[in-house]
């Protein structure tokens, strides 16, 4: 069944940025933004014309709808009246799973918003006032989701938990870029470590997470006087959301294919913890690597995962 998702909120609120960055986490997307609906010159503030935008809005939405080839379509557009979204909706064809999301931020950082999009000329000065109207009609809008202090990405990844967006990982014979990305994210640019990347990299099976489409998380296995975990890393908007849990099973059930009975890795004395809630013990010394500590961990492989692994 096709998601069928409004992005609502008033203008400067960033409901175009955020549905940028949510068509890179969705699996199979379309967006359309409504402002592209009624981009004419001069622009008729008639009834006639009002109604031929929402006219054109719905009949866009029922091609997407029509054309089965999409799980998820995304709309975002200013609709401060439910009788907009009514009108819309009435207008549609086919089955779909109505979602809507209505954005907010407080006045001044609505304000510090619209005064960049101002300044880049993007938007003219009367902006701020019919904004700042348009806003307050939100008031009885369920589903309202704050953007305060907020990237768009943690907005994105924010509603695609809402949406129950999953988890899956692939595995690669070669490091792939996204991982290569994202230990750069985490790794050199967060942590600081500058030897990241070695010829270990080249023999070893490369574990990328994704988040919908979106890349998440990777880690490494390799044999090694026995088989070995490591290169762990999350982005920092999934951390604590059992992103690295899920890459660490992943790897096992690889090991446990080619026949391994446990695994070592290297870990952070820092995520010493994290590693012992998923059934890793610590072994031997701590010792330093990059002026950073490890503790060499082990856990011994069952056939299969035990349920709270």
């Amino acid at each position: 069944m096709t998601n069928l998702i409004f992005i609502n909120g008033t203008m400067g609120v960033g409901k175009t940025s955020v549905c940028r960055e949510l068509a890179k986490i969705l699996p199979c997307n379309v967006f359309l933004d409504g402002d592209s609906c009624l981009l004419a010159t001069p622009f008729y503030n008639t009834e006639a014309h009002r109604a031929l935008i929402v006219q054109n809005i719905a009949a866009l939405l029922n091609n997407f709808l029509q054309s089965g080839l999409f799980e998820n379509i995304l709309f975002c557009w200013v609709m401060h009246e439910k009788k907009i979204t009514e009108d819309i909706l009435s207008r549609l064809q086919g089955e779909y799973v109505f979602h809507i999301y209505t954005l907010t931020c407080g006045r001044e950082e609505l304000f510090s918003r619209l005064e960049r999009d101002v300044a880049a000329g993007i938007r003219d000065a009367g902006i701020f006032a019919r904004s700042e109207e348009r806003a307050a009609h939100y008031a009885g809008f369920p589903e309202k989701v704050a953007t305060d202090g907020k990237s768009a990405r943690e907005v994105a990844l924010d509603l695609a938990a809402r949406l129950h967006c999953p988890f899956h990982t692939e595995f690669f014979s070669s490091l792939p870029d996204e991982a290569k990305k994202i230990r750069e994210e985490v790794f050199i640019r967060e942590q600081g470590f500058c030897g990241e990347f070695d010829e270990t990299d080249k023999k070893a099976e490369h574990v990328l997470l994704f988040y919908g489409q979106m890349p998440a998380g990777c880690c490494r296995l390799f044999e090694e006087n026995g088989w070995r975990i490591g290169r762990l890393a999350v982005i920092k908007e999934l951390r604590g959301k059992g992103a690295g849990r899920m890459l660490l099973q992943a790897a096992e059930a690889r090991i446990r294919e080619r026949g391994g009975t446990s695994c070592i890795l290297y870990a952070q004395t820092r995520a010493q913890a994290f590693y012992e809630k998923c059934g890793y013990a610590a072994t031997g010394e701590p010792f330093f690597e990059e002026d950073c500590p490890h503790i060499a961990m082990v856990k011994p492989l069952s056939r299969k995962p035990s349920p709270d692994t």
